[in-house]
């Protein structure tokens, strides 16, 4: 457990160094039922000591009876989701895949309103399907310059770029959630020693989500964000990456990748 407690305090003290130079998300260009919400920090306790959740970590995501999605965040994610449809997510080791110890309520009646909920709540709610079905632009390749090909169709990206997740399908493939990013920097070396901000990508620029219904081929959403900074921002990749529908009906994205702000498009289910 000491081992535990030093390697979270490490990962905190670097996250506390990104925090404080990074606003909460940059001036942001929204069409459509989407809203940006925000979320007061992951935590974990440690015996009397809160640390920072990080390294891995992905949103969980429950449906309470009062009609909002509680958010917790879990680490221990490494893309092994990729493809499937998940409604629960069981702790494997309480060293490294865990929860964290607070968790957001945001309402859904198109005010993106967000507090905290307890963990009462968050017990008693249901566990709703999240889906990664991506389109990875090296796996699985269906983009051109312009878009994604899916079932027959074109869907434009509005970014000069693709990341490597360049789709996100809903579980029904009723919606289908294009990514794409512009920069005019070029790949960052990244702000720790050791661990590069990207391989191909640059640390910062604009990302943009286009979601289209796949029946008819038209745009329901558009967004457009600010992303990292410079020196020593991160990879657009981190965002699409950890993109989910849950069920049909939402999509989220995160704005950051200690996942404090983030993307929610509320859509009908068909």
């Amino acid at each position: 457990m000491r081992g535990f407690a030093l390697l979270l305090f490490a990962f905190a003290a670097v996250l506390g160094v990104s925090l404080s130079c990074a606003p909460r998300y940059g001036p942001l260009q929204l069409n459509g039922p989407i809203g940006a919400v925000h979320f007061d920090g992951w935590v974990k306790f440690v015996g009397d000591h809160e640390y920072g959740v990080n390294d891995n970590v992905g949103y969980v995501i429950r449906k309470s009876k009062r009609g909002e999605l509680l958010f917790a965040v879990k680490q221990g994610f490494a893309g092994t989701q990729n493809g499937l449809e998940i409604t629960d997510f069981p702790v494997r080791s309480a060293d490294y895949d865990y929860y964290s110890d607070n968790h957001f309520a945001v309402n859904l009646d198109g005010a993106f309103r967000t507090r905290k909920a307890t963990a009462d709540e968050w017990d008693a709610a249901e566990k709703p399907v999240h889906s990664y079905h991506f389109i990875n632009k090296f796996l699985n390749p269906q983009q051109t310059s312009e878009g994604v090909q899916y079932k027959g169709k074109l869907y434009r990206k509005s970014g000069e770029s693709w990341g490597h997740e360049v789709a996100l399908v809903s579980p029904r493939g009723t919606w289908i959630a294009v990514f794409s990013y512009s920069s005019r920097d070029k790949p960052d070396r990244g702000w720790l020693p050791g661990f590069p901000a990207a391989g191909d990508e640059p640390g910062r620029g604009e990302v943009f989500l286009d979601v289209y219904n796949v029946s008819s081929g038209e745009r329901v959403i558009s967004a457009r964000s600010p992303f990292g900074k410079k020196p020593g921002g991160f990879v657009p990749s981190m965002l699409f990456g950890s993109s989910l529908w849950v069920e049909d009906s939402y999509l989220i994205m995160p704005l950051n990748w200690w996942l404090d702000d983030c993307l929610v498009g509320i859509l009908p289910e068909r």
